[in-house]
């Protein structure tokens, strides 16, 4: 039986899609499903041609969508299509141009047979350019206390390095669509208020960082949207006024700032459990 099906988004980037389906492994078997979010018809993915390049046991379905709907849409209609399917365990999250290790799945997999109480569980991830140099990485906290107690400052669950239970999905319902590029940080907050999460204190993904992804092209709106789920989710407390104040700050400055704030942030060896 296969436990786990990894959703993966795609838009007008078929070299990374490529680099990331070869990344992907398993030793008994994984389904991914692409959702082609109305790419370009030179762009379009075949599914032929990607099945050819896949590695053993790992199978490939592809829904193509019409038009562009953004990635909220194209995650949710992921969603509808597993949660009708009633074949998985488990759901997984990665994006075009991410890698990961080769025994990722089998870990998160295995990390969520053996702690039933937990429903959702991330890892540590490092940024890494076109070259493949690390830009910066991220250890978030492991335990779901701390993890819920920072939610409203900043997430500490990374979205393509998650795998979460199928049935919270039919429980909590999809990705909120009104939260433009923070889907995921209202989507995790709704499971971090229900269910208890954590993180494997591995770098078990390493994410694509590129000046077109979303978090740098719509990093304003990403902040002004953060700043609505912490309204919309997080108690009146210290890490609400804390994160409001973090997230206004993010959108008066420059890009080039807020990597240097990341870099300084981020590249310590110190995390919290």
């Amino acid at each position: 039986m296969i436990n786990t099906i990894v959703l993966i988004p795609h838009y007008n980037n078929l070299a990374s899609l490529n680099r990331t389906l070869k990344s992907i492994y398993h030793t008994q078997g994984i389904d991914l499903l692409i959702i082609d979010d109305g790419s370009v018809n030179t762009m379009l993915p075949d599914l032929a041609v990607l099945q050819k390049g896949l590695n053993a046991n790992v199978n490939l379905e592809l829904l193509k969508l019409d038009k562009n709907g953004g990635i909220a849409n194209a995650l949710n209609t992921g969603l509808e299509y597993i949660l009708k399917n009633k074949k998985h365990k488990f759901i997984a999250r990665i994006d075009c141009g991410d890698v990961c290790v080769s025994k990722r799945f089998e870990i998160q997999e295995n990390y969520l047979i053996k702690h039933q109480d937990i429903a959702l569980v991330g890892s540590w991830v490092k940024w890494i350019d076109y070259n493949g140099k690390v830009v910066f990485c991220k250890k978030p906290s492991l335990s779901h206390k701390n993890i819920k107690r920072r939610m409203a400052v900043r997430c500490s669950l990374i979205h393509p390095s998650v795998m979460f239970r199928y049935s919270i999905v039919e429980e909590l319902g999809m990705y909120p669509e009104e939260y433009e590029a923070a889907e995921d940080y209202a989507f995790f907050y709704k499971i971090v208020k229900r269910y208890k999460v954590a993180n494997i204190s591995e770098f078990l993904t390493s994410v694509e960082h590129a000046d077109t992804g979303i978090s740098n092209v719509n990093r304003k709106i990403q902040s002004w949207s953060k700043l609505k789920v912490i309204y919309a989710f997080s108690p009146l407390n210290f890490n609400f006024i804390y994160g409001t104040l973090f997230n206004l700050t993010l959108m008066a400055i420059g890009s080039n700032t807020s990597l240097k704030i990341k870099r300084k942030l981020f590249n310590d060896n110190n995390t919290r459990s």
